[in-house]
């Protein structure tokens, strides 16, 4: 290794404080102990006493991401913190709290171990770190010349980084990492093995082209074709490879977003369109249209979305125009509903455990907190908030 890649690397470990130890309250022995919550008179709802680092002074604290493992073990970051609960929400304690990282996704495979994309500053590109003790601390993980958009680990030494454009696979911890074949035009790409994956392609004439591969990007064959007078991108979700979801975005305007959700079975033989939501400012919504009122989705623009097992989706959409966060669900795969949420917010990510019991975090810059169901959304409850920005 070359003496100024050395440097480099030492300085980032100091920088990050990769000897801190995970506070003593939350370690993986707790988690398994912790009671389920029952009451949500025993639980704070305010920031729990937290006095969370930002990057600058003119920063407001703000949760930009959202992980739970189980029904009682989770964490939240934001933009130069980390905070975790042992009991469901009730009570949060500080992970890591210098204000040098900005957090925009985490993978914990473990209550130890786990993967984040965070900013060392806000001018430069996402950077991937590992923790091996729950958060406190971290290494830096090389990957070249790109700062990674997004990433995806299916267990400590598999994973993938995704750009707009590109697709790359490490198979040893993130030492080394080779770009995946994906089809031109590629926009959205989600693995879920080594061998199974699907994509979203545009179209140059417009709309889009749903592809499956099934041996790791070598081959991709075609599945669900769309039309759409624009192709601006879209989202895959699923955790098997059979049971796939896929949202298509139309255009924008009005702080409205149109879109589409689609949803297979069967790898993609047949598909059903869930949801066909046109919108005054964003126009028509991709596919073909639907009778008016019939597959509407959350109002505003979709933030977020999450998939337990198969048939259960969970959406949350929001607006800069609404004064409350937008939320949906299917259960069955025949029908979707949407449910009153009355939480304030206009953007928002969603950690669900199981079809019953779920978290919410409102990543807004206002109204930045926690909040928790355990009724498929029907009903959410408080369990942490940040201060207003003044």
């Amino acid at each position: 290794m070359k003496r100024g890649k050395r440097l480099a690397m030492l300085a980032m470990a100091v920088l990050l404080g990769t000897s801190l130890l995970m506070p003593a309250r939350y370690n993986a022995s707790a988690q398994a102990a912790a009671p389920e919550p029952e009451a949500s008179a025993a639980c704070r709802t305010d920031d729990h006493g937290l006095d969370l680092q930002t990057m600058t002074d003119t920063d407001a604290p703000h949760i930009q991401a959202i992980q739970f493992l189980g029904a009682t073990t989770g964490r939240a970051a934001g933009n130069g913190f980390m905070i975790g609960t042992s009991d469901g929400g009730c009570h949060w304690q500080a992970i890591y709290n210098t204000g040098k990282l900005s957090f925009s996704q985490m993978e914990f495979l473990t209550n130890s171990v786990g993967y984040v994309l965070a900013k060392t500053s806000a001018t430069k590109q996402n950077t991937l770190l590992k923790t091996t003790n729950g958060g406190s601390g971290y290494t830096w993980v090389p990957t070249g010349q790109y700062g990674f958009e997004r990433i995806d680990f299916l267990n400590e030494q598999v994973g993938y980084g995704f750009t707009r454009a590109f697709t790359f696979k490490t198979a040893n911890g993130g030492r080394t990492w080779t770009k995946v074949t994906t089809p031109p035009n590629s926009r959205y790409v989600h693995f879920i093995t080594e061998d199974k994956g699907w994509v979203i392609t545009v179209l140059a004439a417009g709309g889009y082209e749903v592809k499956r591969t099934t041996d790791g990007g070598r081959h991709w064959t075609d599945s669900l074709k769309v039309k759409a007078a624009v192709n601006y991108g879209g989202a895959i979700y699923g955790t098997d490879s059979s049971d796939i979801w896929v949202m298509l975005y139309g255009d924008s305007g009005m702080s409205q977003t149109s879109y589409s959700l689609f949803h297979t079975t069967d790898a993609g033989a047949h598909w059903k369109q869930v949801i066909s939501h046109p919108t005054a400012g964003g126009g028509p919504a991709p596919g073909a249209v639907a009778p008016a009122g019939t597959l509407n989705g959350p109002a505003g623009r979709p933030t977020d979305m999450a998939v337990i097992g198969r048939n259960a989706a969970f959406l949350v959409a929001g607006s800069g125009a609404l004064d409350t966060l937008q939320f949906g669900r299917s259960l069955d795969d025949r029908t979707w509903s949407n449910l009153p949420i009355a939480v304030p917010g206009y953007e928002a990510k969603l950690s669900f455990i199981s079809p019953s019991t779920g978290y919410l975090a409102v990543t807004s810059l206002s109204k930045s907190g926690v909040y928790r169901t355990t009724d498929g959304g029907k009903t959410w409850l408080k369990r942490f908030s940040l201060p207003e920005p003044r």
